[in-house]
């Protein structure tokens, strides 16, 4: 794919506010956002920063893969969200994006791997534009080839821990993942990088024991990189932010518009807070 724009002549994109609410939250924002298209038939992006440091866990994990006793010392609610994937950990250097396609936008496809290509190297332009020169979407024929992980492998337990097609990587470290819900009304595209990842966090958080937990962040040093060290020096959530949705419009042709959240999306937030993101709880 190369750099000309394949969005409509008049692809205008609905830019909601940038989050900082708890995780519980931010899930259901996800949620009501993709809910959204449906009425509004708009593509959509978000970003945010949850308040608080959170243990999310992917939607085929169970929460007895959390040490409970450690979160709640710390204050650290767990989550599960809706899509695939593992367990992370989200702090203050997580930086997130949530994109909503219609089902009817040029850059959606029924493909559900290829559906990432274009979300993949709009980020590979966006970090080289950063400084992050050796930043690359991963085809995937080379994610194919990675070697598979032992099952009692500690790694298969994170999500940064191991690669799916056109995430970005440095080298073979992970430095942007990826991963989507598809409803009805479309798709839902959410992203994360840390700008500062430290190895041993998601371990802490985790029931293992010591040499496992020793093992996860000596797998996850070699497996996952922070774009503070991908990029040579401390990048700012603002830059980062802007680079992206240069990128978007001059890649694609999207046009920009600030959005407020509707009505109805924010009372659908609130009804799917209550019913499916409350922070599971010792018991």
């Amino acid at each position: 794919m190369g750099n000309e724009a394949i969005g409509t002549s008049d692809d205008s994109w609905r830019v909601l506010p940038f989050s900082e609410s708890p995780m519980g939250r931010q899930l259901a924002l996800s949620e009501a956002m993709l809910a959204g298209l449906a009425q509004s038939q708009c593509p959509a992006l978000r970003w945010y920063v949850p308040t608080a440091e959170a243990l999310v866990i992917g939607n085929g994990q169970k929460p007895r893969i959390a040490n409970f006793d450690v979160c709640d010392e710390r204050g650290i609610a767990i989550y599960r969200r809706t899509s695939g994937g593992t367990a992370v950990f989200v702090n203050a250097d997580l930086l997130s994006l949530d994109v909503a396609l219609p089902a009817r936008h040029p850059l959606a496809t029924s493909d559900v791997v290829d559906a990432y290509r274009w979300m993949g190297e709009l980020w590979q332009q966006a970090l080289v534009a950063l400084g992050a020169v050796k930043a690359r979407a991963l085809p995937v024929e080379e994610a194919r080839k990675q070697p598979q992980l032992a099952h009692d492998d500690p790694l298969r337990l994170a999500c940064y821990g191991t690669l799916s097609p056109w995430e970005v990587v440095v080298g073979k470290r992970k430095l942007v993942g990826l991963c989507q819900v598809r409803r009805q009304p479309g798709a839902l595209y959410q992203v994360g990088i840390y700008r500062h990842f430290v190895p041993r966090a998601l371990g802490e958080l985790l029931d293992l024991g010591n040499n496992q937990r020793k093992t996860l962040a000596t797998r996850l040093h070699n497996a996952t990189v922070g774009l503070d060290d991908a990029a040579g020096h401390d990048v700012s959530a603002d830059e980062v932010m802007r680079a992206v949705e240069t990128a978007l419009t001059e890649r694609f042709g999207a046009t920009l518009q600030p959005s407020r959240w509707s009505a109805t999306e924010l009372r659908d937030a609130d009804h799917i807070e209550r019913e499916r993101f409350q922070p599971f709880v010792v018991g």
